[in-house]
């Protein structure tokens, strides 16, 4: 018997083709969805893998145009004042990206994003009425999809996709697009912000691992105080300019940059700047060194004194300082006040320590080597008296007179040692010396004296100092032709090194040494070295910087006068 075969009438056949149809549509949406989720949890992990906040942004940026299928992608940082502080691109390569110049401020779409922080999605990106053109030399671009980015309800910037395409042909984004980079930007939102909690964190380890070394180099005998200061805050902050500034002695309205580190700092030693350019708790004045990003920091004094200034700056325009850059940068200058007084204080606990050891020594000297000195010169006093021979009667008065010489000479050491330790400002010395310069040269070159153990620069190393400053502004009044002359005495780690520089004319071809020979003969004779560079601007080869490095200890005596 043959099977019986079920005839469906034409009319329920085409419903149920229909409903298949439906059904496979459908089911191709559904997987196109799961594609859309499983990209979008691909994406998030990619830029959840990373706390490095540039690489970050980058990453956003790629994971964005690799989720929605766009040819060129933007993440837009916006600044504190209100424009594009960052742009980072995706697609465009470097030359095209040169060739349309300077990076853009939030003018046009873009800044209508800034002003209104919601999506916005167009078929075309110059028929908006805000639209501005693109600059020449940039890709053509026209459908566009942008969101915000929010870090803890704040916009933190905005991400720009163009030109989608599907299939090779270009097509427009939709709602879903929409939706889905709106998700993508969640996720960006809170990896920035962990990424950021991450950079503050490592700024903060950085900022007191600064206050700590520089508590325990400022405590340190010997230490090159302010060049340390520049030096550790310039690596803290991450900064391309670190210097301190302090009022300058000959003109309180003025501040002088006495120690510097970073891009340009020989440069900048020795500069004087008017007091308004470098408010304080203000932002300094761009005109006065790189023109980016820029902090001071005041470093408390006591009343009786000016307080220092500590500015730091950035060349990048997009690498602001925050908040807690201020705050941890104020904490380092406590540091450094604190540990400048505990010096300050140790060096008076070794001057009374210095006060009592000479007044030991001189009692020693009063009440035992006199005492002896007189009993040994009364005995042969004695013995003289009693001496049958004549010559021997003559030696011993004569050695009874030369005891008395002597005990005269140990009193005088014991009221030299009773006196109070006589200090000598090489500091002051030097200014005056400048200053008797100041008409050789036609202006007066600048001074900077650095460094806790410049108390040992006296006697004959101060003599020596005091010679070869005058050795070097001799040679820059005589050949040089310069402009401006930075004098520099830096006293620290054992040793002492004695700067000048000017921007002259350089040696060139110049074969009178004789000056330099005397200063390279001196400082051998301290056991130190000079060393003469020039130029030292390369580009116009003009310039010379002399280094005269000497030992603080182990100088020999100091020449006797004749006479």
């Amino acid at each position: 018997m043959e099977p019986e075969i079920v005839r469906f009438p034409a009319v329920a056949r085409l419903e149920l083709d229909q409903l298949l149809e439906q059904l496979i549509e459908r089911a191709q949406d559904v997987l196109g969805t799961q594609g859309r989720l499983r990209g979008l949890l691909a994406a998030t992990r990619a830029i959840s893998s990373d706390l490095d906040l540039p690489v970050l942004l980058r990453r956003i940026t790629q994971a964005a145009c690799d989720l929605l299928g766009a040819r060129y992608g933007a993440l837009g940082v916006i600044g504190s004042d209100g424009t594009l502080s960052e742009f980072i691109t995706v697609g465009v390569d470097e030359a095209t990206a040169a060739g349309t110049g300077p990076l853009p401020q939030g003018a046009g779409i873009l800044g209508q994003l800034i002003r209104h922080p919601e999506p916005l999605r167009l078929a075309d990106l110059g028929a908006h009425p805000a639209a501005v053109g693109l600059p020449p030399g940039h890709p053509p671009m026209g459908t566009f999809l942008g969101v915000p980015v929010r870090v803890r309800d704040q916009v933190f910037g905005n991400l720009y996709l163009t030109e989608k395409s599907a299939a090779g042909r270009p097509v427009e984004f939709s709602a879903e697009d929409e939706e889905l980079l709106v998700a993508l930007a969640s996720a960006a939102g809170v990896a920035i912000d962990n990424a950021r909690l991450f950079d503050v964190a490592e700024r903060r380890q950085r900022w007191l691992r600064a206050s700590a070394d520089i508590v325990r180099d400022l405590l340190a005998e010997d230490a090159p105080a302010l060049s340390l200061v520049a030096r550790r805050a310039l690596v803290a902050a991450g900064a391309d300019l670190a210097a301190v500034l302090a009022p300058d002695p000959r003109a309180p309205e003025r501040v002088q940059v006495v120690a510097a580190d970073g891009e340009g700092a020989d440069a900048l030693l020795g500069t004087t700047w008017p007091r308004e350019r470098f408010p304080e708790g203000g932002v300094p004045d761009p005109a006065a060194g790189p023109r980016g990003p820029a902090m001071l920091v005041r470093i408390p004094a006591p009343e009786s004194e000016p307080p220092g200034l500590v500015w730091l700056a950035r060349r990048a325009p997009g690498r602001d300082f925050e908040e807690e850059d201020r705050v941890m940068a104020a904490d380092f200058a406590g540091h450094v006040s604190l540990a400048m007084e505990l010096g300050r204080a140790q060096q008076n606990r070794r001057t009374i320590a210095l006060l009592d050891e000479r007044d030991r020594i001189a009692r020693d000297l009063h009440d035992h080597v006199i005492q002896q000195l007189f009993a040994s010169g009364l005995r042969m006093s004695a013995l003289a008296a009693r001496s049958p021979d004549p010559a021997t009667g003559e030696a011993l008065r004569g050695l009874i007179a030369s005891g008395d010489e002597t005990i005269r000479t140990i009193r005088a050491t014991i009221f030299q040692l009773r006196s109070p330790v006589p200090e000598e400002d090489v500091a002051q010395e030097l200014r005056d010396l400048t200053e008797e310069f100041a008409d050789l040269l036609g202006f007066t070159p600048s001074l900077l004296v650095s460094g806790t153990g410049t108390a040992a620069v006296a006697g004959e190393l101060a003599h020596h100092v005091r010679a070869a400053v005058r050795e070097a502004l001799t040679n820059c009044a005589r050949h040089a032709h310069a402009s401006s002359v930075v004098v520099r005495l830096e006293v620290g780690g054992g040793e002492l090194v004695l700067t000048v520089t000017d921007d002259g004319v350089g040696l060139g071809g110049s074969t009178r040494r004789s000056g330099l020979a005397n200063l390279r003969a001196r400082a051998r004779d301290l056991g130190g070295d000079c060393l003469v560079e020039s130029p030292v601007d390369p580009a116009s080869g003009g310039g010379t910087r002399v280094r005269w490095r000497v030992p603080l200890r182990g100088t020999r005596p100091a020449p006797t006068p004749a006479g």
